[in-house]
């Protein structure tokens, strides 16, 4: 299986493909993105020649309504550009799949290169056929959780990672964050986020779907950085402040405080603004924390604490 995410943009950059802003009910039935509102839009087909029942329709807000009928790969998708971690879908579906396909939230990132999948109902065949790494507990289900390496189309290495939900279901809410975090925890990581989509996918099979969804953002937004002011070092000047300190070329310790539940990357630079030091982004409690860096050699630097990852 290729990267989708690759397949989309090759898809949309050197063959025929639409941009569009729509502010009402429309019907697509070839490869199209585009803006309806608030939210992003894309129907997507690779090889495949559609017809009149490969259709997607756009409804209010991020409701959308899709067919398909024997075609290789097929998406139909409606969410957020660019998303944020902390997104939250609320969703409600008539799905009614006939053979391999799959539904949930769907999206990539970039540096480095990921495309993910959290799927909360699917069709006769369970994805992706590769060994879980372990569990996570979310919304009132158990999801398995699988990492996978891909075609890309030799551009560069890239990974899918997937939440699957145990048992099916149709309805409910997809706290993202949640597989997110699970995810970091076992080294699977992401990247800067490009999208986050509630996506339906057929692939050699038919079906419909009638979707009833909206998004909205967690209370812990990081990406928005609700607590760039309130996040402060144990050391002289506070986060945004780079604070001048001399390090060794042996371990050092940094200290700092968040006062809620956050996402924190330590960040060192050298006199002449060069990062020297980026530490991966990690969910801290609110609290009294420490890093350890150690720079190459003895010098003076600057140091920040960064929300977000």
């Amino acid at each position: 299986m290729q990267i989708k995410c690759i397949a989309r943009l090759l898809t949309f950059v050197y063959v025929t493909a639409t941009f569009v802003h729509h502010l009402s009910a429309q019907t697509i039935t070839k490869n199209q993105i585009g803006v309806q509102g608030e939210y992003h839009y894309e129907y997507w087909m690779d090889y495949s020649i559609a017809d009149k029942s490969d259709t997607m329709t756009l409804g209010d807000g991020g409701n959308f309504s899709c067919s398909w009928d024997s075609v290789n790969n097929i998406l139909f998708m409606k969410g957020k550009r660019p998303g944020v971690r902390n997104q939250v879908i609320t969703y409600s579906a008539d799905y009614k799949p006939s053979g391999n396909s799959y539904m949930g939230a769907y999206g990539w990132t970039k540096n480095p290169l990921v495309e993910y999948y959290i799927v909360d109902s699917w069709g006769a065949w369970k994805p992706p056929g590769v060994t879980s790494k372990g569990t996570l507990v979310s919304d009132s289900g158990v999801y398995d959780i699988y990492e996978k390496y891909v075609n890309n189309f030799g551009i560069e290495p890239a990974k899918q990672f997937w939440s699957v939900r145990q048992n099916k279901r149709t309805s409910g809410t997809i706290t993202c964050v949640n597989h997110f975090d699970a995810w970091a925890a076992k080294n699977m990581v992401m990247g800067e986020m490009y999208e986050v989509m509630f996506f339906v996918e057929g692939y050699q099979s038919s079906g419909t779907a009638d979707v009833k969804m909206s998004m909205t953002s967690g209370s812990t937004a990081i990406s928005d950085n609700l607590y760039i002011n309130q996040l402060k070092t144990t050391r002289p000047g506070v986060f945004g402040t780079p604070s001048q300190t001399v390090i060794s070329n042996s371990r050092q310790t940094l200290t700092f405080i968040t006062p809620k539940n956050c996402y924190v990357s330590p960040k060192v630079y050298n006199l002449i603004g060069q990062e020297v030091i980026s530490l991966p982004g990690k969910k801290y409690s609110a609290g009294k924390h420490s890093v350890i860096v150690n720079p190459n050699s003895t010098g003076k630097y600057f140091y920040t604490f960064k929300a977000g990852r």
